[in-house]
């Protein structure tokens, strides 16, 4: 059975399974979110298998507004920021891309579990050493892409609520590992009622 089997009837498990139990309260998703990831990002897979060099930190956003999760995390070249030393050549970095979509599943009022779909992107290229800008008092590289890796990306999300305004996750997919904090904005739930 392949992942995307795999992941499906879980999904369709998950929800007849929710029509039964009483622990699965939708009402928990009256509510709306928005914060910040951070994590590892990018993997280029191809005929000779995952190429670890290519995942590396990245930062993003996410925001979630009635149960429907969507998020974004991007990692820039490496070497866009660096400092170039006398007789320094060029650097071959790479950047990667994730855009998801989801919805929260509440398994309890503090707990939510996200099945995530999206698209993800690698790219490879050269940042030129000597070609540069100043951006905001920062001397930025510039970075031009050779080559361009798309795919289909999908995973899961487990959310915690530990606080009232406060909810902490984490994401993982195929092409990115990566937590999450988040602020929660207008909350209309079972907790304001105790």
């Amino acid at each position: 059975m392949n992942k995307k089997s795999f992941v499906l009837i879980a999904l369709l498990a998950l929800m007849t399974f929710s029509a039964k139990a009483q622990w699965f309260d939708f009402t928990n998703n009256v509510r709306a979110s928005i914060g910040l990831n951070f994590g590892s990002v990018g993997y280029q897979f191809d005929s000779h298998g995952v190429h670890p060099g290519f995942a590396d930190f990245g930062m993003g956003a996410c925001l979630s507004v009635g149960g429907v999760y969507l998020d974004f995390i991007y990692q820039s070249p490496e070497h866009r920021h660096a400092k170039v030393t006398p007789g320094q050549g060029n650097w071959n970095d790479h950047t990667a891309l994730t855009i998801n979509a989801g919805y929260q599943i509440p398994v309890l009022h503090w707990l939510f579990v996200t099945p995530v779909v999206g698209y993800s992107n690698e790219t490879t290229g050269i940042t030129k050493a000597y070609d540069v800008t100043a951006e905001q008092s920062r001397i930025v590289h510039k970075y031009e892409r050779e080559h361009i890796y798309h795919h289909f990306n999908y995973g899961v999300g487990l959310m915690l609520r530990p606080f009232r305004w406060v909810e902490i996750g984490a994401i993982a997919t195929s092409h990115a590992i990566y937590g999450n904090i988040s602020l929660s904005l207008g909350i209309i739930s079972p907790l304001d009622s105790k």
